[in-house]
Formats: structure tokens, C-alpha cells, sequence
């Protein structure tokens, strides 16, 4: 898809076409590979990039959580207001089967973790390589979405805004069912979204709807990192919950100076 929105639309969607492309947004679409990767190199789950001078995060009760993924953006293409380089890496809490996520307050990370490292150390010298602690603490049992390790893939892409999110009404004010159901096919064919869409900023994808809603400065949010799930048992072992989706948010002026500790965290299945 062009960011001019250069495609066919349904005739239904033909007077909504200046709608339609003012609610386009750029983003990373992420094509992922079950390799193993090196430490410093961007991932779905495996083992992070931790210095040796950087404690392994743990949830509140001092359980190891979870890598779920890892991002270097200096191998990857740029993308406006997010960062050049360095390592974001986002953890879960995978002791328990809600994944770390507080239903009260979605930006408390006493379940997950964003660490984020703006230099980046290329010596395995310096760095944690032997995990075996995290096998050996007694009475973790890891219920990560993610199993096996994927490296990741990036290209730009475009999207339209998807008709579960917060802002949706706004770009389509008195919108009705007919209208909402010829624009639900026609995005689903754009975005071919029987297949899974992971990626970094644009527009969300949701399955239950958006949690920024619930948060009045909601549309200050803009996606940080979405991973869906990717069910195949040969290839891919993504699964949240009922085939579902994980989100990530930030707002932009907590992105501008590479403040992460009020990522907002979602996910939400069938």
C-alpha cells in the first residue's frame, strides 16, 4: 500500500477516499525466521542483550521475566520520531498465563519491562552469555507467547486506521454498520489480515478493542510494537492466549526523549 492510497477503493468508499489516506501512517512491517541470532541483534524471543554490569529484570516476587523481543535500531530502516540506534527490549512476565498484564493500570511494569540500551556493546566479553539461572530458579514456569527464537526482518509499509481503534470516529464521524462492514473487508483484503501482522509504529490492529480509550490522554499513544500471533507447528510458535495480539504504546513526547517507563501494555485474544 502507497502512502497516496494509489489503490482501488469500493465504490461504497470512493466519497471517504480523503478520509481514508489522512488516517494512513508509516510503519516497519516485521517479517520474521526461527534463527538464532547474535546477542546484539534484533529478535522474538531467545536470550537478550544484557550487559554484565546489568541485573536480569524480575518481577515484583523476584521471578525471571521473559524476553519477548528485542529491537536494535541501528540495523533498522529508519522510521520518523523513533529512535537511530540503540536496543529496546520488551519483557514479559510469562510465571503466570496473563502474561504480566495488570488490567488496572496497563503502565505498571511490575509483569513486563522495557529496558532500553542507547550504546551497544559488540564484545561477548562484556556481556551475560551463560543463562543457566534462569533454568535453575526454583518454581518459574514460563508461559511466554513466544517460543523458540525468530530474528526479525524490516521494511516500511502503509496502513489505514483499523475500525477498533479509539480514534477511528474521528477520521469517520456518524459512521453506520453498513459502512463499517464494507470498510472492515476492504481493509482486511489490504492488509491480507488472515495473514499476521507484526510491526513497529503505524496503526494497531485489535481484537478486543483499544485500551487507550480507557485512558484520557488516549490519544497521545502511538504504537511502540505490536506481535501477533503466527501459528504454524513447522515454522512459527506465536500464540497469545486464543490466537490473539500484543500491543505496545508510548507517547510521543516520552519516545522524543527515550523515556520508557510508561509504555503502555495490551494484549487481548478471541
Amino acid at each position: 500500500m502507497k502512502s497516496s492510497l494509489d489503490i482501488n477503493l469500493p465504490e461504497e468508499l470512493e466519497p471517504y477516499h480523503e478520509a481514508i489516506a489522512n488516517s494512513i501512517k508509516p510503519y516497519l512491517k516485521i517479517d520474521i525466521k526461527p534463527n538464532s541470532t547474535q546477542w546484539w541483534e534484533s529478535k522474538f524471543g531467545g536470550l537478550p542483550y544484557l550487559p554484565r554490569t546489568i541485573d536480569y529484570p524480575t518481577n515484583k516476587n523476584g521471578e525471571y521475566l521473559k524476553l519477548l523481543a528485542q529491537l536494535n535500531f541501528s540495523e533498522m530502516p529508519r522510521l520518523e520520531n523513533f529512535p537511530a540506534q540503540g536496543i529496546l527490549q520488551f519483557y514479559i512476565d510469562a510465571n503466570h498465563d496473563i502474561y504480566g498484564l495488570d488490567y488496572d493500570d496497563q503502565t505498571n511494569q511490575d509483569g513486563f519491562r522495557i529496558i532500553y540500551f542507547d550504546l551497544i556493546v559488540e564484545n561477548v566479553n562484556n556481556l551475560v552469555t551463560d543463562f543457566d539461572f534462569l533454568e535453575e530458579h526454583q518454581g518459574t514456569t514460563f508461559y511466554s507467547p513466544i517460543e523458540g527464537e525468530f530474528s526479525l526482518s524490516f521494511i516500511h509499509s502503509y496502513a489505514p486506521i483499523y475500525w477498533l481503534d479509539g480514534a477511528f470516529d474521528q477520521h469517520f464521524p456518524n459512521f453506520n454498520r453498513d459502512f463499517l462492514d464494507i470498510y472492515d473487508e476492504w481493509y482486511c483484503q489490504c492488509l491480507l489480515i488472515d495473514e499476521s501482522v507484526h510491526q513497529v509504529g503505524g496503526n494497531p490492529y485489535f481484537i478486543q478493542g483499544d485500551p487507550r480509550y480507557f485512558y484520557p490522554e488516549h490519544e497521545d499513544y502511538i504504537l511502540l510494537l505490536q506481535i501477533d500471533s503466527d501459528y504454524d507447528d513447522e515454522i512459527h510458535n506465536i500464540c497469545w492466549g486464543d490466537v490473539g495480539i500484543g500491543n505496545f504504546f508510548i507517547k510521543p513526547s516520552q519516545l522524543k526523549v527515550l523515556d520508557f517507563s510508561q509504555v503502555l501494555y495490551n494484549w487481548g485474544c478471541h
